[in-house]
This record gives C-alpha cells, structure tokens and sequence, in this order.
C-alpha cells in the first residue's frame, strides 16, 4: 500500500486533491479514501473546505444561512448531485487528532483547524479558488480578486453568498410613531391601547412593529434621526440608504455584534456594498458592486481587488446600539424602518429570536469561523467600543459595561484629549474633550472653569456656541478588534 513516505506520494496526493475538484461524487468518495489511508496531515486544509460545503448543501434545513431561508431550497449550486464529499468526515477523523462525533462535527473541525498551523499541499491557493468558483460560483468570482492582504488559506465560507444574503437597499422610512407597537393595557400603553408618545392621526399604511425593547441601530443624518431595528436588519446584515443626500451604508457582522455605519462615497464614486459570504478571521467580508473590490467590515478598508491600490478607508459614521425606547426618548420624532422592505424575509423568524449567535456572542468556548483565539487583555467576548486612529492601524477600546452610567471618563486618543460617556440612549459616546477637567450633570459636562457642555448626538456645545466633535467609534465584541487591528489599547479613565 502507498504511504505517505513512499516514493511518488506527494504526486499522488496532487492529484487526489485535484480529484476532489472534478464533477463526480464518486470520485470524490475513492480520492478521499485513498487521503485517509495515506494520513498526511497536509490535506486537511483541503478535507476542510470540502467538509463544509458537504455538510450545508446535505443539511441546508439545519445549517443554511441565513436561518429564515432554512424553509427555502438552497441556492441551485448546493443541490447538484456532485456537490458532495462522502467521507470526508471520517477521513479527517483518520488523519488528524480530534475524534468529533456530534451533529456539529463539522464545525467543531473548522473550529480545531483554525487553531492549528497546518501547511497544505503546494498550489492549495489556486486548488480553493478552483473549488470556489466551481461549487460556489457567486462566492468564488470574488475571492479570485487581486491583489490582496490575507493569505487564502484563512478565508472561510459563511454558508451563504450575496443573493441569498442580500443587502436591504434603499429601504424606506417612516414616522417611528406609526411602527410602535401597541404596548397594551398594563405594560407601557394607556387604556386604549395607544403606544406612549403617539400622536393622533398616526398612518394606519404601515405596520405597528417596533416593541420598546427592541434593539436599534440609530444615527443622526442632517439633523433627522433614524433607526434600524436590529432583527430587521439581521437577515440583510447591510443596508445601502440615501438619506438626506447622504449615501450610507450600515453595516452588521452578527458574528461580532458589530453595527458600524459608513459613508459609502469614496472619492467621486457612489459605491453600493453587499457581503460576500465570507469571513476573515471572523468578520464579513464585503464588496463593492462596482469594482468587486473586497473590504473588512470592521475596519473599512479594501481588502483585495482595485481599491486596496489606493488606500483609501471609509468615513465612519456615529451609530447608536440601543434600545427602541430609548432612541425614541431621545429623538421623538425619529423615523424608522418600514418592515415592508419588499425582500421575501420573513422578518419576524428574528423577533426575540437571535437564534445560535447568543452562542458566539456569549459563550467564551464558541469560535467565530477563521478565529484563531490568543490571551488577550479582555476576554474575547467582551463588548467593546472602540475609536481608531488616523491611519486605521491602532484602536483604542472601552468595555461598554465598565463606562459609567453617570459620571464621565477622560483619555487620550491617537494623541488628543477625550472625553468617554454614556449618551443619553445609554450607549457609549467619545468626543474630543474641552480643556479642563469635567464632571457631569445630567447631559451636560461642567468644565473646571464652569463652562457647560451639551451632549449632543454629534458634538460637544458650549453656552457660547462653541463645538468640540464627537470621535466615531465601532462597535463589537473584544475579538473583532483584536483579530482585525494591528494595534489594540485598552482605554480607561486618567483620572
């Protein structure tokens, strides 16, 4: 029997990795035999890949993404009958140390894998974009994009691609009061049922959806506030809006918990963003529809393709994570997301069902796909807010639960004063800091010198007119920072 030590193995084992690409599930099932016997831990990158694939495609009921679609066919590419690797479960078994035997087997090995150093086979970069582009054709056409910063082997599949996780554009807005939920006698409303704060003459045209405790993403766009809720946005995970003029995009990596929003305008370009269906140490991947350059949600940089020759970053955007309440306290007459978006989900699968990512946002044994995990100076899943510097590089971290509810933290950051609060939605908010020391009085900031400071959505406002900006920040759990940064401080109060 051939080994892996034998004469000619490493040919042989070229060319039963390359069977694994034809189109023939039997032939799939013979070359992943033969890897078993032969044991050479440089093909589980490959085992890897294919597993995953296998195993949505078979299971798409149990496994598809996003969840609502479960009910839905997979996308057609899934279905073919030589979309399948029999055995390679058990080969990986054979091959490498972990004996997996659970109905998640498969990700627990994505899981392993990601923490291992493993070299594959010489030419397993052009072998995963052969088997991309053959098996998950919307998904391969845009990893095959040059050049890029990441090495191929640490991209994973998400179990989706950008139809079926389709960006919600140019949705509409209207009056937050006509979407609040009716909150019924006893629990917020009055006897007749009316939700607080509504007005009379409310529009009966769109639907009463928004229930108080729902979690929002809510900004501030030429003085008119919006808010998205978050279980609407979960099976888009993107939304491309023109609001005011402004072209934006609000972006969402549910794996990290990460609402940031963007101004999609790069240079002279109006740019329309959709996720890829991939992750990069477990964050999406985005692209841009006009040159299918791919860029990090997290940082806003091109990541491959046209634009990462150009350096550019995209502008961030405050963007608060709140509840529908409070945002609605705050801005009375916020508009909101009409839920008739006009895409076939069935939105309300999310409502108070954020289903398995509790798991990864909560759960410190939980691995984000592509993580390789370190000792940090936060427990990865920490939830963090962070504000970058002026080069992307370095972010500077604040622990939401640590920033006080009432008082006020001053810091450094990338070399200028700040001031660290929680705004009046609760959520925390950096602005570059007047020049003495603060102490807070309701939503105001008194200097040493008594001067007051308004906390306003986008600025800091003395008596006198005077502005000080708010620094835009990032949401996220510890992880995405410390995977996605080059550098990452954790900041504190200096007082």
């Amino acid at each position: 029997m051939v080994s892996a030590s034998s004469p000619g193995a490493e040919e042989t084992m070229k060319s039963l990795v390359d069977d694994l690409l034809v189109r023939d599930a039997a032939a799939h099932a013979r070359a992943i035999e033969w890897l078993a016997n032969l044991g050479d831990r440089r093909v589980v990158p490959h085992l890897i890949e294919v597993l995953m694939i296998h195993e949505i495609g078979s299971n798409w009921d149990r496994f598809g993404f996003p969840e609502v679609l479960r009910d839905h066919s997979p996308p057609r590419y899934l279905e073919l009958p030589e979309a399948r690797w029999p055995g390679a479960l058990a080969a990986l078994g054979t091959i490498a140390e972990p004996d997996y035997d659970s109905p998640y087997a498969w990700v627990e090995w994505e899981s392993w894998y990601s923490q291992e150093e493993i070299e594959p086979l010489e030419g397993f970069d052009e072998w995963k974009l052969q088997l991309y582009r053959s098996y998950l054709p919307p998904v391969g056409r845009l990893l095959d994009a040059e050049p890029r910063t990441f090495d191929l082997q640490d991209v994973r599949w998400g179990n989706c691609d950008p139809s079926f996780l389709a960006a919600c554009n140019e949705p509409a807005f209207v009056p937050g009061d006509a979407v609040t939920a009716f909150d019924g006698e006893g629990e917020g409303g009055d006897e007749s049922g009316v939700a607080n704060g509504a007005h009379t003459g409310a529009r009966d045209d769109v639907e009463r959806y928004l229930k108080s405790e729902d979690v929002v993403f809510g900004f501030i766009v030429n003085n008119v506030a919006y808010a998205v809720p978050q279980w609407v946005l979960f099976p888009h995970e993107l939304a491309n809006v023109t609001l005011k003029g402004v072209p934006l995009s609000l972006t969402y990596c549910t794996l990290c918990n990460a609402p940031i929003l963007y101004n999609r305008r790069v240079g002279d370009q109006t740019l329309t963003f959709g996720s890829t269906g991939m992750l990069l140490a477990g964050n999406k991947i985005m692209f841009d529809e006009e040159t299918e350059s791919l860029w990090s949600q997290h940082r806003g940089v091109p990541i491959a393709g046209e634009y990462l020759e150009e350096g550019v970053q995209l502008e961030v955007e405050p963007v608060s994570q709140t509840t529908w309440d409070e945002w609605r306290e705050t801005h009375p007459d916020s508009l909101a997301l009409d839920i008739h978006t006009g895409y076939d989900f069935d939105y309300r699968h999310y409502e108070d069902n954020i289903g398995f990512f509790r798991y990864y946002w909560n759960d410190e044994s939980a691995i984000q796909p592509g993580l390789r995990t370190a000792e940090g100076d936060l427990p990865e899943k920490t939830a963090v807010y962070g504000v970058t510097s002026d080069d992307g590089e370095t972010v500077r971290v604040y622990p939401v639960e640590e920033v006080p509810r009432e008082g006020v933290w001053t810091d450094e950051v990338d070399g200028r004063e700040a001031v660290v609060v929680r705004d009046a939605t609760d959520d925390v908010a950096v602005y570059e800091a007047p020049p003495a020391s603060l102490e807070r009085d309701g939503e105001t900031l008194v200097d040493a010198e008594g001067n007051s400071w308004r906390l306003e959505p986008k600025v800091l406002v003395r008596e006198d007119g005077r502005e000080l900006p708010r620094i835009p920040g990032r949401h996220g759990l510890f992880f995405a920072f410390r995977s996605q940064y080059e550098t990452v401080e954790i900041g504190s109060d200096a007082n």
